[in-house]
C-alpha cells in the first residue's frame, strides 16, 4: 500500500493533477473488470486444491487446475476484448474524459494478464505455498513504480512537444498517463511470467502426484460451478469497495459538463486529499490488524473473555490512533494542503479541513469488517457495503443539485458513507461480543486530548510557518503536539494490561516511565 502511494506521488508530479485524473479514471474501470473477471480466484482455487490434495484426491486437484486454466483464460481474454472494443465509449460517454480513452485501451491486456496471474497463485497456494503470492504483490508494485517512472518521463515529453504544437496542455498528462498504463500491462506481464516459472519448477512432482489418488468426478461446468459459486462472495466484497470511487467519479463529471476544470479538481482529490488520508489509513491498520489476529485466536481457543479484552484494546487504540491524525490533518489543512497541493492548496485545505475525519472512520471499519469476515459474517459485510454506496451516491447527488459544493461533495458523501458503515458494522460486533463501549476511556477522553492537541497545532502553526515554511512547520508541530497529547493520554486513559496487548506497547511505557508519567 506505502509503494502504490509513493506511486501516486510520482504519477502526480509527472503528469499534474489532471493527468492523474485521466490515470484513475482508467484504473478504476480496469479495477472493476479484475474484480469480476479474476476477483478471489487465487485464494478459492488454493483453497478448493489444498483440500483435495488432503483428501488424497490428487486427480481431481489436477482436472480442477486445468478447467480452472480453460476457464479463466477464456474469460480473462473475453473481459479485455469487451474493455477494449468499449474504452472509447466508457471513457468518453460514461466519464466525460476522452483523454483516458487510449490509456483505457492499453490497460486492457493487463485484464487477462491479471486473470493468469490469479490463477497461477491460486495454483501455488494449493500446494501450502503462499511465498509466491507475497512476493508478488511486492514485485508488482515496485515494477509499476520503476516502469511508471520510465515511461511517464519518455512519453510526457512527447506529449509535451505535442501540446505545444497543439496549444492544449492535456496531451502532455495524456501521454504521461499513457506511460503509466504501459507500465502496469507491462509489470503484469512480467508477474505471469516470474509465477509461470515458479509453476514450471514444480511441474515434475505434480505429474508424479496426477498418477495417484481417487479417479476423476468433477466435470468441466462442475469445476466452473464450484470455482465461481465460491469466489462470488470475494469478489463481490472487492467490487462494493472500489464500487464508490468509479460511481462517484461519474457523478461528479456529468456534474461538471466533463470539463477540464472537473478533472483537474478530481485530480487535487484523488492525490492530494485521497493519498494523505490513505497513508494515515494505512499505518493505523498497522496497529488494528495484530489486535484483529489476536482477537480471533483467542476466540478460536475459547477464550472469550481475552478476546473481548483484545477486541476493545483495539478499538481503542484505533480511535486513540485516528482521533488525533484526524484532529492534526483538519487544523493544519492550511499547511498540508501547500505541501501536497502546491499552486491548488486552498482546494486540498477545504477538503483536508472539511473530510480529515475519514481517517478514524475508515480504520475502524476495516477493523470491524475484517473481523466479520474472518468469523463468517461476510454476507453482513456485502449488505452493509451496498447500503454504503447507496448511501455515498445519494449525499453526493444531493449536494451536486444544490451547486454550492463542488468538489467537497465527494467529500461530505464519503464522511456520510463512511460514518453509516462504520457504525453499524461497530454495534453488530459489539453485540455479537456482548460487550459495551466504555465511552469515557475508549472514546471522550481521547477526542478531548486530540482536540487540545490541535489547538496547540494551530496556535503554534500560525507562529512557526511564516519563520520556518509549510513543511518544516508540520513536521515541528506533529512531533511536538503528539508528544503532548501522549503525555496527556498515559496519565489516564490506558490501562497496564493493554499497553501489555497493543502493538508498540512496551516502547510506550518505556517512554512513559522516562518521561514519568507512568
Amino acid at each position: 500500500m506505502v509503494l502504490v502511494l509513493v506511486t501516486l506521488v510520482i504519477i502526480t508530479r509527472l503528469t499534474g493533477f489532471n493527468g492523474v485524473a485521466y490515470v484513475v479514471a482508467a484504473v478504476e474501470v480496469y479495477a472493476v473488470f479484475c474484480g469480476v473477471v479474476s476477483g478471489g480466484v487465487s485464494n478459492v482455487l488454493g483453497r478448493i486444491l489444498r483440500l483435495r490434495g488432503t483428501k488424497g484426491q490428487y486427480r481431481n486437484a489436477a482436472v480442477m487446475r486445468r478447467n480452472a486454466f480453460i476457464f479463466q483464460t477464456a474469460f480473462g481474454l473475453l473481459g479485455t476484448v469487451v474493455l477494449l472494443s468499449g474504452a472509447d465509449a466508457i471513457a468518453t460517454r460514461l466519464f466525460g474524459m476522452q483523454y483516458s480513452s487510449a490509456i483505457l485501451m492499453i490497460f486492457a491486456p493487463a485484464v487477462f494478464l491479471r486473470s493468469l496471474s490469479s490463477l497461477l497463485i491460486g495454483y501455488s497456494r494449493g500446494e501450502g505455498a503462499e511465498l509466491p503470492a507475497a512476493a508478488t504483490d511486492i514485485l508488482r508494485q515496485l515494477l509499476t513504480l520503476g516502469f511508471s517512472i520510465l515511461f511517464s518521463r519518455l512519453l510526457g515529453d512527447y506529449g509535451e512537444k505535442v501540446s505545444n504544437l497543439l496549444a492544449n496542455s492535456n496531451y502532455r498528462s495524456m501521454y504521461g498517463g499513457i506511460g503509466v498504463a504501459i507500465a502496469v500491462t507491462l509489470t503484469e506481464a512480467l508477474v505471469a511470467l516470474f509465477l509461470f516459472l515458479i509453476y514450471r519448477v514444480r511441474r515434475k512432482w505434480e505429474g508424479r502426484v496426477m498418477q495417484e489418488g481417487m479417479r476423476v468426478t468433477d466435470s468441466f461446468l462442475d469445476s466452473v460451478r464450484i470455482l465461481c459459486g465460491n469466489r462470488a462472495p470475494q469478489a463481490g466484497l472487492q467490487l462494493l469497495a472500489i464500487l464508490f470511487l468509479p460511481l462517484g467519479m461519474i457523478f461528479w463529471q456529468k456534474a461538471g459538463a466533463g470539463s477540464d476544470g472537473a478533472a483537474l479538481d478530481y485530480g487535487v482529490y484523488i492525490a492530494c486529499y485521497g493519498m494523505l488520508c490513505s497513508i494515515i489509513v494505512s499505518l493505523l491498520m498497522l496497529a488494528l490488524l495484530p489486535m484483529c489476529a489476536t482477537t480471533v485466536n483467542l476466540l478460536r481457543r475459547e477464550e472469550s473473555r481475552f478476546a473481548k479484552n483484545a477486541f476493545q484494546s483495539g478499538v481503542h487504540i484505533g480511535i486513540v490512533h485516528g482521533a488525533f491524525a484526524a484532529v492534526f490533518a483538519g487544523v493544519m489543512g492550511d499547511q498540508l494542503g501547500a505541501v501536497f497541493g502546491g499552486e491548488y492548496s486552498a482546494v486540498a485545505a477545504k477538503m483536508l479541513k472539511g473530510g480529515s475525519f475519514i481517517v478514524p472512520l475508515a480504520a475502524l471499519s476495516l477493523y470491524f469488517a475484517r473481523l466479520l469476515i474472518i468469523t463468517g459474517k461476510k454476507y453482513f459485510v456485502m449488505g452493509v457495503a451496498a447500503v454504503a454506496n447507496v448511501i455515498y451516491l445519494f449525499v453526493e447527488s444531493v449536494l451536486l443539485s444544490g451547486g454550492k459544493a463542488g468538489i467537497l461533495s465527494l467529500v461530505y458523501a464519503g464522511l456520510a458513507a463512511g460514518g453509516v458503515f462504520c457504525i453499524i458494522l461497530g454495534l453488530f460486533v459489539y453485540r455479537a461480543f456482548r460487550q459495551k463501549m466504555d465511552w469515557l476511556y475508549v472514546l471522550v477522553m481521547p477526542i478531548a486530548a486530540a482536540c487540545v492537541a490541535g489547538l496547540f497545532s494551530v496556535l503554534l502553526g500560525k507562529v512557526l510557518t511564516p519563520h520556518l515554511g509549510n513543511l518544516v512547520a508540520s513536521i515541528v508541530c506533529l512531533i511536538l503536539a503528539s508528544s503532548l497529547y501522549w503525555v496527556g493520554l498515559l496519565l489516564r486513559n490506558f490501562s497496564e494490561q493493554e499497553l501489555e496487548m497493543i502493538p508498540g506497547g512496551r516502547l510506550i511505557t518505556a517512554l512513559g516511565q522516562m518521561l514519568r508519567v507512568l
